[in-house]
């Protein structure tokens, strides 16, 4: 798309797997009342973010920003790379570890929805 300068609607983008989904327009609402519903459904996954270890959503955030700079290759090997570096620090962190492990395994934390 960028080489061509082609634009692609949001459809063929979602059928394309590029979006997770769509929020749109609907045709029974004024176009104030859907806006708020697009900064209600952005809000959600930004809470569904922050439900995850602070620490594991800066280092993937990181990861995909290197990662968009490079070729496919070698932003999935940066990607495996920086992954393996957050295992590690977390292997050797016991107090992270136990944070993880109870993280994972406690039954009344909130789930994401996404």
């Amino acid at each position: 798309m960028s080489y061509t300068a082609q634009f692609i609607n949001a459809n063929q983008a979602f059928q394309w797997g590029l979006l997770d989904e769509i929020v749109g327009v609907d045709d029974n609402v004024s176009s104030s009342s859907s806006i708020s519903l697009d900064v209600k459904r952005a809000i959600e996954i930004a809470d569904d973010i922050g439900m995850n270890d602070n620490l594991m959503v800066q280092r993937y955030k990181n990861a995909l920003k290197q990662g968009g700079k490079m070729d496919l290759e070698k932003g999935l090997q940066r990607e495996r790379q920086l992954g393996m570096a957050h295992y590690l620090r977390v292997m050797d962190d016991g107090k992270t570890m136990d944070g993880a492990r109870e993280f994972i395994t406690n039954e009344t934390r909130p789930r994401s929805k996404l």
